[in-house]
């Protein structure tokens, strides 16, 4: 006698990692985040030197991870971004 096995195969899929992430491209957001709200004016006074000890972590922690890039290229993109922020929390 013969048997028969019936097997199926269970898909493969891989493991979700729903380990959060997060990039420079967030961090420099976040740069831009807090530029605009100082810009219109967002905080209060006892803020301000909180605000921008923050500002300036951020900054130091993106610019020693950024791709080396001339400082021009890099002021400019980061001004371009900037812009872009304002025009899209404008609407």
């Amino acid at each position: 006698m013969s048997e028969e096995t019936n097997t199926q195969e269970a898909p493969v899929t891989e493991p979700e990692n729903n380990e959060p992430q997060i990039s420079l491209a967030d961090f420099s957001a976040a740069l831009q985040v807090i530029d605009v709200c100082t810009q219109r004016g967002a905080f209060r006074g006892e803020e301000l030197s909180s605000v921008g000890q923050l500002r300036d972590r951020i900054n130091a922690f993106v610019q020693h991870h950024a791709p080396a890039k001339e400082e021009g290229e890099a002021e400019e993109a980061t001004e371009e971004v900037a812009e872009e922020v304002v025009e899209e929390t404008a609407e």
